[in-house]
């Protein structure tokens, strides 16, 4: 039996968390940002299925059951702060593969981090259509950096501090310093291949789509929360 290549959507949401308690239950207009990234990933036609990996059956169960979606009870060790992103995308892949495996086989990963709870759906389709288009290894989205390291990061290198990303001839003003780009959890779309063989975060055949700042807000303290609420606010939402 022929297998259908898909777009499967990953919601990796851990328990843990240092910056937030209970980040990923964390409500915003009543409901979890894990709730959230799933809903978002469940409407988009262009995404096939949808896998929820969680090492919290409250985080599960905190997303409504849905035909086109899978929860995965996700391993302790898999879920460590110091757990690196590469193995928990194999194990999505790798399970969902042998669940479904007289049906469908992965072609893409889309990453919908619940994180970045500003995104819309737009962002995903734009993302999706330009990978589609451009065929890399990875898509991720990014924003021009506020802080250049070219010209305004500086780093400890002995006793003394020096620019991160020192260049032959130093440039003289900020707008002179080659434009940088700034990563956020928007949306990163990683090709089979990327993930299964290649297991890089950031491989070389790597493009960007860039987002607006003001919906890549990635919640990591009181304060980016404080920020998403008040541009919430700002907006009637």
């Amino acid at each position: 039996m022929h297998k259908k290549e898909i777009n499967l959507a990953l919601i990796a949401a851990r328990e843990g968390s240092k910056g937030v308690k209970n980040k990923n239950l964390l409500k915003i207009k009543n409901k979890s940002i894990t709730r959230i990234a799933t809903e978002v990933a469940l409407r988009l036609k262009k995404i096939d299925r949808v896998i929820l990996s969680s090492d919290s059956q409250k985080i599960l169960n905190n997303v409504p059951q849905n035909k086109k979606l899978t929860k995965l009870k996700r391993k302790k060790k898999l879920a460590k702060d110091s757990t690196p992103m590469i193995p928990v995308m194999q194990d999505a892949i790798m399970k969902f593969e042998n669940l479904f495996k007289s049906r469908y086989q992965v072609k893409n990963l889309i990453i919908i981090d619940p994180t970045s709870p500003l995104r819309n759906e737009t962002d995903i389709n734009k993302a999706i259509k330009l990978f589609d288009k451009k065929k890399p290894d990875l898509l991720i989205s990014a924003h021009q950096a506020q802080h250049n390291p070219y010209f305004s990061i500086i780093e400890k290198k002995g006793k003394f501090f020096k620019l991160s990303k020192p260049l032959k001839n130093q440039p003289g003003s900020r707008q002179s310093a080659p434009i940088s780009y700034e990563i956020n959890t928007i949306v990163w779309i990683y090709s089979r291949k990327a993930v299964m063989k290649l297991a890089k975060r950031i491989p070389s055949k790597t493009i960007i789509l860039e987002t607006p700042k003001e919906r890549s807000i990635d919640i990591d303290n009181q304060n980016d929360i404080n920020l998403i609420n008040f541009y919430l606010k700002k907006n009637g939402k």
